[in-house]
């Protein structure tokens, strides 16, 4: 019977420990100001276009120039999607 008691107190010790509370964060949460929206938008519409223009290759029926122009014109209509 003392056996049942200590391995209940030890089964229920150790689950105990292993819940665990998160930890306070380090830096403080601080909502995003429209600015940093906007650049974050500014970056990955431009990575986009970047990524798009890295697919070209000179296999393709387009010049480079003709594939970038697509790109952009492509991303740009995506971007007045987002907008609505």
């Amino acid at each position: 019977m003392q056996i049942k008691i200590i391995v209940s107190l030890i089964v229920l010790a150790s689950a105990g420990a292993t819940v665990r509370a998160d930890p306070a964060p380090s830096v403080a949460m601080v909502a995003p100001t429209a600015e940093s929206v906007e650049l974050d938008k500014q970056k990955a519409h431009a990575a986009n276009i970047a990524n798009c223009e890295a697919m070209w290759d000179s296999a393709t029926h387009m010049t480079k120039t003709e594939w970038s122009r697509t790109c952009r014109r492509v991303q740009n209509r995506l971007r007045k999607l987002e907008l609505r």
